[in-house]
């Protein structure tokens, strides 16, 4: 894996103030293998164009373009910026024009494509010195949906074990901290083209496919935590919408009995599956037709976190 091209596809609309520093963080990976990136400069008014093609120690392949107001979103630039990284390099990787990579970054990525992954989710940290002037409460409820998450990516793999997935790892799924090989993201057909969304939509596209998804913890990138960001569904908004009295939480922060019994339903369908030589579908699809048919769980509140995540803790006690 080292000898593969690892291309970094980036999203920028108006970053002039932090796409020096994301690209500095690239150039400066401690990686051996060839390294470059792509950045999309969409709709940009500033210098975020001049500024990402300034002279480094990667090369760096700046797209300037003019999506039309019906295309314009984050999720449209990372397609177009993963598919001209896919003609560079035989590993994508994504992140965001606001994000600064750990110096091992790439070869974390590297190391879990290595070992067999199709895909790599990586984890995504939010900037303290920003995130710190956030309200108290907006605080609050981040630290309780961050402890449920975590419990999420810890209970999981007690109840529906994956041996391409196994623990220790996290739950995120976050267009920041992203990568795919190069064929798994051709057999997909590319990034979906959604305007937000498109980091999960491209992730439930490749487990369609029974492609190998890693939740890896060792890729690490830390975000922005500014209030007002530059795509509509991101962090910025996320932090924002957590002020709101009627916020609701993330539709993956669904009950813990709920997930379990999901988690139990899928590894006896996953293991049925494998049992049943005439089916020749992927169990992805299989298991997509499966939810659609199901009872959506109802989303939490804030207020219902402390008692779930006991909850949680009692299935992960018991079933260790």
């Amino acid at each position: 894996m080292i000898s593969d091209i690892v291309a970094i596809a980036i999203p920028a609309y108006d970053e002039a103030d932090r796409i020096g520093r994301c690209l500095d963080s690239l150039a400066a990976q401690d990686d051996p293998g060839p390294i470059v990136a792509v950045v999309v400069a969409n709709n940009c008014s500033d210098a975020t164009a001049a500024i990402a093609r300034a002279p480094r120690a990667i090369q760096v392949h700046v797209i300037e373009h003019a999506f039309a107001d019906h295309e314009r979103g984050a999720g449209a630039a990372r397609r177009m910026a993963m598919a001209q990284a896919a003609q560079l390099g035989t590993i994508v990787l994504t992140t965001d024009a606001d994000c600064v990579a750990d110096r091992d970054w790439v070869r974390a990525h590297r190391a879990a494509f290595a070992r067999g992954a199709d895909a790599v989710a990586g984890r995504v940290s939010a900037d303290w010195s920003e995130l710190s002037l956030h309200p108290a409460p907006a605080l609050r409820i981040g630290e309780l949906e961050w402890t449920y998450l975590g419990l999420i990516a810890e209970a999981e793999p007690l109840f529906d074990p994956l041996v391409h997935d196994p623990a220790p790892r996290h739950a995120q799924r976050c267009g920041a901290n992203l990568g795919i090989t190069r064929a798994m993201l051709e057999r997909v057909g590319g990034v979906p083209a959604l305007a937000t969304g498109e980091d999960r939509a491209l992730l439930a596209a490749v487990e369609l496919a029974d492609g190998r998804i890693r939740h890896d913890r060792a890729p690490h990138v830390t975000a922005s935590a500014r209030l007002v960001g530059r795509a509509g569904g991101g962090m910025a908004d996320a932090l924002r919408l957590r002020l709101a009295a009627d916020y609701l939480c993330d539709d993956q922060l669904a009950p813990a009995d709920a997930l379990v019994a999901m988690w139990r339903a899928r590894h006896a369908a996953r293991a049925a599956w494998r049992a049943d030589a005439t089916d020749r579908s992927t169990f992805g699809a299989a298991w997509a037709a499966t939810v659609r048919k199901s009872h959506i769980a109802p989303r939490l509140r804030p207020a219902d976190l402390p008692a779930e995540i006991d909850r949680l803790r009692d299935w992960i006690a018991s079933n260790a």
